[in-house]
């Protein structure tokens, strides 16, 4: 039996009726989406959507001025991002996500650095059977690693405090189609498969539709489309509209 197998499903992240902004100005209008265990939600738009804020507040980096934010049945409005940590919430930023100086050991042990040496060394087992890629990089220096190779030493970090939920930023940024398609279609389908509630937001969003479970169009801070990621990547009509050039790009 895998790893994967017998493991019980991590908490969904229920974003409901959230309003977020800077100042006075509200860019999030009213969002509410869901990221299910075990499932990839890709959330998409074009530039200037609200996508970043929305991570933003759902990683208390930004006041929710109105609706709730939920993980499971806790409420974690506005709780700090180190908190939200201990609460089962897993973050890869899309830039800084490894230490270059340190060997990806060492940067898997810093996703680790709060667990005891005892449960460090039980996480990594785990992690390197999810990525057994990594057990030939784990002496590699992460400066030294492609940028396909960085990302998934990035995930596996977060991972090894076994998280109910990661949230991804723009994992792809700066990678080629070819690492973009690999990244997306086994890094991140694999989480889903090991039962985690995947938040994807990706720029480049064919490429994020392809793999997603589920799927929401941001405009203007608000959702303007639900549905599975195939869906809405064949509705063209609003393809064209709401997503313009990044639809095609990735052909």
């Amino acid at each position: 039996m895998s790893w994967a197998e017998g493991q019980p499903l991590a908490r969904n992240l229920r974003c409901e009726d959230v309003v977020a902004g800077y100042g006075d100005v509200p860019i999030l209008k009213g969002i509410t989406v869901t990221a299910h265990a075990g499932r990839v939600l890709a959330v998409v738009g074009p530039n200037g959507a609200g996508k970043s804020t929305l991570l933003r507040a759902l990683l208390g980096l930004l006041q929710v001025r109105h609706g709730r934010i939920f993980l499971g049945e806790r409420d974690i409005t506005n709780e700090p991002l180190e908190e939200l940590s201990r609460a089962g919430v897993g973050y890869v930023p899309q830039i800084d996500d490894v230490f270059d100086s340190l060997r990806v050991s060492e940067n898997l042990s810093m996703g680790g650095f709060v667990l005891s040496r005892a449960k460090q060394q039980e996480r990594l087992a785990v992690v390197l059977d999810v990525f057994p890629a990594l057990s030939k990089l784990i002496r590699r220096y992460a400066g030294s690693l492609s940028g396909g190779e960085r990302k998934m030493v990035a995930i596996a970090r977060v991972l090894m405090p076994d998280p109910d939920v990661l949230l991804l930023d723009e994992p792809t940024a700066g990678l080629s189609v070819e690492l973009t398609q690999m990244v997306l279609e086994t890094q991140v389908r694999l989480l889903a498969t090991f039962g985690k509630a995947v938040l994807l937001v990706e720029q480049k969003a064919e490429a994020a539709l392809k793999v997603a479970d589920d799927a929401a169009v941001l405009v203007d801070g608000q959702v303007v489309l639900t549905g599975s990621g195939p869906e809405i990547l064949k509705n063209r009509h609003v393809a064209e509209i709401f997503l313009g050039s990044n639809i095609g790009m990735n052909r």
